[in-house]
């Protein structure tokens, strides 16, 4: 009978961290991960479930052994390789885990052109891309008691990469960005506190909304840029993919659409 067996874990970066220590305190033998996660493949029938349940303590032991054998910067290439969702994400990183562990190669954390580190490196750099591109497509909507709220559908899960960007911009002010996609957001108190919270029904955020001054100034901002006789439908989509029009207010200019 096949021992090998698949880890399922709760999708966070420190509940994969706790799944690697526990494989390796208890020596368990890995055919596959299973992330808590919406869209999430099947297990495969052929291996055994196990369960892990993230641990701070155990996490942070994992990401000290990561930093102390290769570095920060390998660590956060790590996690922003896991945001991907990519189907085989969390093998790749076990397989590069379980030789940076091995001590085989003493300069293999500092190589990042390792076979097991380059398809790493290009997930983590589409996923900061993502992020990056997404910080310019955030558009807030006023709500009641001067509360702003945002819905994005990023195609990777990169809403905590931009908390410390929108953290500075609006430091005083009260609002909430939700991933309609995976269903939670990033709610921001004007003491500065900010939280993860799950919503699995977005229209408790958007119910109460109407037309407000903010998405009224876009399409007027958009309007006056606009220069018909240059208007390109087809560079556009190039430069403003289709997936990112959906929240925009500006999205029912002609031009768009």
């Amino acid at each position: 009978m096949n021992s090998k067996l698949c880890i399922s874990y709760d999708s966070t970066f420190d509940g994969f961290l706790s799944a690697i220590f526990e494989i390796y305190s208890q020596h368990l033998d890995v055919g596959d991960f299973l992330p808590d996660r919406e869209g999430s493949h099947p297990m495969d029938m052929f291996l055994q479930p196990f369960r892990v349940e993230t641990r701070e303590e155990s996490a942070n032991r994992v990401r000290r052994s990561i930093v102390n054998r290769a570095s920060g910067e390998v660590l956060g290439l790590l996690e922003a390789a896991l945001l991907s969702e990519e189907p085989g994400t969390e093998m790749k990183i076990f397989a590069y885990l379980r030789k940076l562990f091995s001590g085989e190669d003493p300069d293999f954390g500092k190589n990042p052109a390792s076979m097991e580190m380059l398809p790493l490196y290009k997930l983590a750099q589409s996923v900061r891309r993502e992020a990056g591109n997404m910080l310019g497509m955030v558009r807030f909507s006023k709500g009641p008691d001067d509360f702003y709220i945002a819905q994005i559908e990023p195609k990777y899960d990169i809403l905590m990469l931009m908390e410390a960007h929108f953290r500075r911009r609006f430091a005083t002010a009260k609002w909430i960005i939700y991933d309609a996609k995976r269903k939670y957001g990033l709610f921001h108190e004007k003491n500065g506190i900010s939280q993860v919270v799950t919503l699995p029904n977005p229209e408790v955020l958007t119910q109460k909304l109407s037309p407000d001054s903010w998405t009224e100034l876009w399409k007027v901002f958009y309007d006056s840029i606009a220069i018909k006789e240059r208007e390109n439908a087809k560079l556009l989509r190039q430069c403003l993919p289709e997936r990112y029009w959906k929240y925009l207010p500006e999205r029912n200019r002609a031009l768009l659409w």
